[in-house]
């Protein structure tokens, strides 16, 4: 279905990231591709801040007020998959942030209610939208990976100790593995978790991506922000440091750093979203994108090992 170039859009969450997403959203209304219409959020108060702060028409503490035909999800990751399954009914073009639900029965249900709807999806594994992981991606067609190890630290706020890390930053790296490598078949092969009052903080697993040997490291607690990706290959190695914005290429021959100019991930990806929803055909990740990881990820729970 296409529509009008300029996409009448509503948010539904008016939190912390629910804040970075309407600034974007505003961002893309200057460049006339948006039209902010509602914000909502279970806290009218919080929903009508928002809306003055950035200029969407209508607050409301109602899901049945959204009348636009583009919605985000952006409410907390206990909450996605209830928010989501009634914005498929009220919308013609979703996004939810990801993990979009806490198992896979529920992104099945999200997934069958879309198509059978025939709604546009998308989910919100940014780091896809991240230029060095662009970048990278086309290196690995000249150095083909026997490897790669993620590591994704940083502390998390406080609020999300209640959600395990891994629907949180470890499903970032678990969806990237998918976008760099395309494989036919997963195994996870060994994971260990470390809980905190009984949710997992810490979490490494290793896999296998088709051929390719894949670690996982994901550390909700460390006060140092890490986001890297080292690739093994019999040519070389190389290294995405996505806080750098920055791509190493160490090979025989030498050491080659290739800085990347970065258009900001949440701001392109959102793009993504709203030119999709005008009827153009882009690659993004969607709910069976988001079925994928949480397969990966509920194996990585099955295998854990708990260390105290």
């Amino acid at each position: 279905m296409c529509w009008a170039m300029v996409v009448r859009i509503s948010l539904i969450g008016a939190g912390r990231w629910g804040s970075n997403i309407a600034r974007a959203l505003k961002e893309l209304e200057m460049e006339n591709l948006v039209e902010l219409d509602l914000v909502v959020d279970k806290d009218l108060t919080r929903a009508s801040e928002l809306r003055e702060r950035y200029g969407f028409k209508r607050a409301s503490s109602d899901l049945d007020s959204i009348t636009s035909e583009a919605v985000v999800v952006a409410t907390s990751i206990d909450s996605l998959y209830l928010t989501a399954l009634r914005a498929i009914d009220l919308a013609n073009c979703v996004f939810v942030e990801k993990p979009a639900a806490t198992n896979t029965h529920q992104i099945l249900e999200l997934l069958s209610k879309a198509e059978s709807r025939g709604v546009i999806h998308q989910v919100g594994y940014i780091s896809r939208f991240d230029i060095t992981v662009t970048e990278l991606r086309k290196w690995l067609e000249k150095y083909p990976p026997y490897s790669i190890q993620f590591r994704r630290l940083s502390r998390r706020p406080s609020h999300m100790f209640v959600h395990p890390v891994t629907l949180d930053l470890m499903s970032h790296d678990v969806d990237l593995a998918f976008y760099l490598l395309k494989p036919r078949v997963t195994k996870v092969l060994f994971s260990v978790l470390t809980p905190n009052e009984g949710v997992p903080q810490r979490a490494i697993a290793v896999a296998r991506y088709d051929d390719v040997d894949v670690l996982f490291e994901a550390d909700g607690l460390l006060p140092v922000k890490v986001r890297e990706v080292d690739v093994l290959s019999g040519g070389g190695l190389l290294r995405a440091d996505l806080v750098a914005g920055r791509l190493t290429i160490g090979t025989p021959s030498g050491i080659l750093n290739v800085e990347v100019k970065n258009e900001e991930p949440l701001k392109k990806e959102l793009r993504v979203f709203v030119e999709r929803c005008a009827g153009r055909d882009f690659e993004a990740p969607t709910l069976r994108d988001a079925l994928a990881t949480l397969k990966v990820l509920e194996e990585v729970h099955t295998l854990g090992k708990t260390i105290s």
